[in-house]
């Protein structure tokens, strides 16, 4: 059976726009239905749409044209070629029982959806959810003070060799494997190759405690941080769930059941 809209229309234009099949058009002086085009939402509704939102309850069933679901359903799949309907639709024959059918892509729509971390529930699918890791840092280790070399130039010879740092003690002779010449380690020798090494070494420490020092710090002031932000979040979905509820409960409050009389000249309620 295919639905019609009785003259008792307003032309408020609600219903159009819910037409799975754009059967709803405007006529003179009230909306229209083409029969050959309604399927009574059958493959994507349980329910006639147009009557769910008509404010009038003007979207009634055309007695005089009954349909099966079989008829209403090869409709559908003759009007959207596109879209896989299945054996388990939505229809109000089976009210509560079907599902929508959907796009013949919607399967590589879906696993879209849901690589993008978000369920049909609305809830965010955890496999998406970015986890926090605190970087690893390598730190380089030093090496044994007393295993550095000391590149030298002989003064005799002028040719370059390399002495092991322990060579440098103060009175040491130190002998130019090309030529042989002696070289005798004095005071400021030792000192500046004692003094750079120690400095290195007492900056390197001090400079690695600093940086774990102020990495602790940071790292304790964002999670301070991400914590107080979490906990405004949660406020903040706890006030729209109230509103949401709030915003039910006056629809609810306000709605006129069918069948209920309206004023004459008061329909809307606007005075």
């Amino acid at each position: 059976m295919a639905t019609m809209i009785t003259t008792d229309c307003i032309s408020c234009g609600a219903c159009e726009p819910e037409c799975p099949n754009n059967a709803i058009s405007q006529g003179d002086p009230i909306f229209v239905i083409d029969a050959k085009l309604c399927t009574e939402c059958v493959g994507f509704h349980d329910y006639e749409a147009c009557a769910a939102v008509c404010p009038v309850d003007c979207c009634v069933t055309d007695q005089n044209n009954i349909e099966s679901e079989e008829v209403l359903i090869a409709r559908a799949k003759q009007l959207h070629p596109e879209t896989q309907f299945g054996d388990n639709f939505e229809s109000r024959f089976r009210k509560g029982q079907g599902k929508a059918g959907a796009p013949a892509n919607g399967g590589a729509a879906a696993a879209v959806a849901n690589s993008d971390g978000a369920a049909a529930t609305g809830q965010p699918a955890a496999a998406g959810v970015p986890v926090y890791a605190e970087a690893e840092v390598n730190f380089q280790e030093l090496p044994p003070i007393d295993s550095w070399t000391v590149p030298m130039r002989c003064y005799k010879c002028n040719e370059p060799h390399v002495e092991p740092v322990t060579n440098f003690a103060i009175g040491n002779v130190i002998f130019c494997p090309h030529c042989h010449k002696s070289t005798v380690v004095r005071d400021n020798l030792n000192y500046h190759i004692r003094t750079l090494l120690k400095d290195a070494y007492d900056k390197w420490e001090t400079e690695q405690a600093q940086f774990l020092a102020r990495r602790e710090q940071e790292l304790a002031q964002l999670m301070e941080k991400r914590a107080k932000e979490a906990e405004t979040f949660e406020t903040h979905q706890k006030h729209e769930l109230e509103r949401i509820r709030q915003q039910l409960d006056v629809i609810g409050d306000n709605y006129d059941a069918p069948g209920k009389p309206l004023r004459k000249g008061n329909r809307f309620r606007w005075s």
